[in-house]
């Protein structure tokens, strides 16, 4: 009966991880900041933009979207079958080197994604509870070994299906144009390197983010220039200041797509 009971828990914690994982990849391409950027240090959207939220091109909450799905799948499965029972364990040990991989990136930005700590609290209690369902259950391993192995297959399936249609070549749009029309009138961009918002516009400018003018807001970022915010009164990040000449015309505060940056500025065609 406990068995059941325990196999249960995973089964929910695996919805609620699921679910999570779901959100976390379309705040991953969504624009504008998340329900859970707090503030500069509690941000999912900083961790989400990161270069860490991808690996090899795939986002990696769509590899978490997979994870879960055979934490399921084998939750079910193992409720009667003692070889599932096992891979359900070794299979949480393979999600413990992710939230390693989580947690070491957050060290680095120096910043928590909340969502992402509900992930790596369902994995961590998945794993303790099917070590101590397996631990002293009588495994074969033939038949164990058997099982595997379609398991395997279907799990390096479903991971090269992403890492093909992510990798394969497209035509991204050139935002260079836009870049140097805002240089150009005078725009500036006040922005920080733990502002979760401002990563995302770096993103959606890709390779033309080069060609706008940054200015770094927090003391502990790269040409940090803190006290020439301060003296501009800048509140919040990213804020857009049209000053041509050092003469400020107009500001605004948040996120911009593409196309209202260019009707605020004056940059359309």
């Amino acid at each position: 009966m406990k068995k059941e009971v325990y196999l249960k828990v995973i089964l929910i914690l695996s919805l609620i991880g699921l679910a999570t994982s779901f959100y976390l990849l379309y705040e991953h391409y969504a624009t504008g900041s998340s329900v859970c950027d707090v503030n500069a240090t509690v941000s999912c959207s900083l961790v989400n933009a990161s270069v860490f939220s991808e690996l090899l091109g795939v986002p990696v909450a769509l590899m978490g979207i997979i994870w879960f799905l055979a934490v399921i799948w084998l939750s079910v499965k193992a409720k009667k079958s003692k070889p599932h029972l096992n891979i359900l364990f070794w299979w949480h040990i393979l999600g413990l080197l992710s939230v390693i991989y989580l947690v070491t990136a957050e060290f680095i930005l120096q910043a928590i994604c909340p969502f992402c700590t509900v992930v790596h609290a369902i994995i961590i209690i998945g794993l303790i509870i099917s070590f101590f369902l397996q631990r002293n259950v009588k495994i074969n391993k033939k038949q164990t070994q058997k099982l595997l192995k379609p398991f395997l297959v279907v799990i390096i399936i479903l991971n090269i299906i992403p890492l093909i249609i992510f990798n394969i070549p497209t035509n991204e749009e050139d935002h260079s144009k836009l870049a140097l029309c805002l240089t150009e009138k005078g725009v500036n961009m006040y922005g920080s390197f733990k502002c979760g918002v401002c990563a995302k516009t770096r993103a959606m400018f890709g390779d033309s983010f080069e060609y706008l003018t940054e200015i770094e807001c927090h003391p502990q970022g790269e040409n940090a220039q803190t006290e020439f915010c301060l003296e501009k009164g800048i509140e919040g990040t990213p804020t857009w200041i049209l000053e041509p000449n050092g003469e400020e015309v107009k500001r605004q505060v948040g996120f911009m797509s593409t196309e209202e940056l260019a009707t605020w500025a004056g940059c359309e065609e």
